[in-house]
């Protein structure tokens, strides 16, 4: 029985760990989207993200922009949040490693 018991933990912990990762990783993006759809949207358009001439053009340049324009609109974002706000927008329409 104690076995049984062992083997059942060792199993619930195995299929759980994927679990909290997604969770955590789908929280990660749903608050950066929301950050971004509260404050970045009204002024950038989808085009913004695709145009020719866009000035992000890596994933540390990404990161220096979303802290640009949260600073030129008095957002006071701290460090987390332009992270989540970069990975939001990378998923969506950059994709730099």
């Amino acid at each position: 029985m104690f076995r049984f018991r062992i083997f059942a933990l060792f199993v619930f912990i195995l299929t759980s760990a994927p679990a909290f990762s997604e969770s955590e990783a789908i929280t990660s993006t749903t608050r950066g989207a929301m950050l971004y759809e509260n404050h970045c949207i009204q002024c950038h358009t989808q085009q913004v993200h695709w145009r020719e001439k866009k000035i992000a053009t890596d994933w540390n340049s990404l990161i220096a922009q979303v802290d640009r324009w949260q600073n030129n609109s008095g957002l006071k974002l701290n460090k987390s949040d332009i992270e989540e706000v970069s990975h939001y927008l990378n998923d969506k329409f950059y994709h730099y490693p």
